[in-house]
């Protein structure tokens, strides 16, 4: 008897037990909605039915393989780990409020499949219309092009389909809720922080002509008149 019969083909995949994308311990918790999507996409390795287009991606009229079901599983579960769920981009959040895109390599390695079959699933994802794919270049300064993590997104029909419609839509509107405070609160810090130093620099509030003075007129001010002051006894 054939190894193969036993442990499953040589990408390690068995039918009888398939492997499914499995978080990092030390990542935080993601919302609710994106674990029970991953948690419901299973479904589709006993049940291709369930995700028609995909399972004709493969464009025969032969129902996918089981190890490239279990492939489309496990990077699909591993781009809703990263999922944004405001805009339902995949990226990982930078120190500065911006994004980053995530490579081939690392989407590959996380959900524990070889790059040519990662690759393969996101082809047929992609196919099927549940994700979309934007590839992104940097022009250099010799002229030439260097590709950087391109922009995947999830389709919100994906949720429509796993009966979580109106589910994503409460949980769009309170995550766009937590980020407009967080922009504000910035904000407030950063105006009191101004109205601090108009303060301590003991400005006289610039006379009117006919308009009140703009921040950047009171900015400055307060610095030429801190570059007045005599230094701390």
């Amino acid at each position: 008897m054939s190894n193969n019969l036993i442990l499953g083909n040589k990408c390690g995949h068995s039918p009888d037990a398939p492997r499914f994308f499995s978080a990092p311990e030390k990542h935080a918790k993601r919302p609710e909605i994106l674990r029970r999507a991953q948690v419901a996409i299973q479904d589709y390795f006993r049940k291709p039915e369930i995700l028609p287009l995909l399972n004709a991606a493969n464009q025969s009229d032969r129902q996918q393989r089981s190890e490239r079901r279990e492939a489309c599983i496990d990077i699909l579960a591993c781009i809703l780990h990263y999922t944004d769920l405001v805009t339902l981009r995949v990226a990982i959040p930078q120190p500065d409020g911006s994004t980053a895109g995530l490579t081939m390599p690392y989407l590959a390695a996380l959900s524990g499949l070889g790059e040519r079959r990662a690759e393969r699933a996101i082809r047929d994802l992609k196919a099927a219309g549940i994700i979309t794919v934007h590839p992104i270049c940097e022009k250099l300064k010799d002229g030439t092009y260097k590709g950087q993590a391109a922009i995947r997104t999830v389709s919100k029909h994906l949720f429509t389909v796993l009966g979580f419609y109106d589910w994503l839509r409460h949980e769009q509107r309170k995550a766009q809720e937590r980020r407009m405070s967080k922009i504000e609160k910035k904000r407030r810090k950063a105006l009191a922080n101004v109205q601090m130093g108009i303060n301590a620099a003991n400005l006289n509030t610039p006379e009117r002509t006919g308009h009140m003075a703009s921040a950047a007129e009171h900015i400055a001010s307060m610095k030429a008149a801190l570059k007045r002051r005599p230094p701390p006894a």
